[in-house]
C-alpha cells in the first residue's frame, strides 16, 4: 500500500494523518510572508490614511477660502490706490475730479500723458470770475427805488457826528 499501511476511513483519522503536514505548511507560509502586513492591518492603515486625507482636504479648502478673501482685499486695495493716483494726476493737470476715472493707461506715466491730452480740451479754468457792478444802473422802477434807498442809507451818518 505505499506509505500508509492502513486505509483512512474517518475524518479524524484523515485530520491526524495530514495535521502535521498542514502545520509545517502554515509555518513555512508564515516564514515566507514574515514582515508583510496582513489584510486586516492594511484595512486599518487605509482607514487612517483616508481620515488624514479628508482632514488635509478640508484644511486645504479652508485655506483656499481664506486666500481668496485676502486676494479680493488686495485687489480692492490696489484699485483704491490706482483710483487715488488717477485722481491726484487729474487734479494736477487741471481736470475736474470726475475725469479721473477716464484716464487710460497701465501706469502713472501713461495716466499723466492722457491727463495732458484731456486737459487741452476739458481743463478747469482757474481765472477769477469777472466782478459784477455792485451798484448796477437802474433798469426799471423797482431798481430805481432800490438805488434811491441805497443812496439814502449811504448818506446817513451812523456814527452820530
Amino acid at each position: 500500500m505505499g506509505l500508509l499501511e492502513k486505509a483512512i476511513t474517518t475524518q479524524e483519522e484523515f485530520d491526524a494523518a495530514i495535521g502535521e503536514r498542514l502545520k509545517r505548511e502554515k509555518e513555512s507560509a508564515a516564514k515566507r510572508f514574515e514582515g508583510y502586513t496582513s489584510p486586516d492591518d492594511l484595512e486599518k492603515i487605509k482607514a487612517e490614511y483616508d481620515k488624514q486625507i479628508k482632514g488635509l482636504q478640508e484644511a486645504a479648502a479652508a485655506s483656499e477660502k481664506v486666500l481668496a478673501e485676502k486676494d479680493a482685499k488686495i485687489a480692492e486695495s490696489a484699485k483704491y490706490k490706482t483710483d487715488l493716483e488717477k485722481t491726484r494726476i487729474a487734479l494736477a493737470a487741471g481736470l475736474k475730479i470726475d475725469y479721473a476715472d477716464r484716464l487710460r493707461g497701465e501706469n502713472e506715466d501713461e495716466w499723466k500723458k492722457d491727463a495732458e491730452i484731456l486737459a487741452k480740451d476739458f481743463a478747469v479754468s482757474h481765472a477769477p470770475a469777472p466782478l459784477g457792478n455792485p451798484d448796477p444802473a437802474p433798469t426799471n422802477k423797482d431798481d430805481s427805488n432800490r438805488a434811491a434807498l441805497r443812496g439814502m442809507l449811504g448818506n446817513l451818518n451812523l456814527k452820530g457826528e
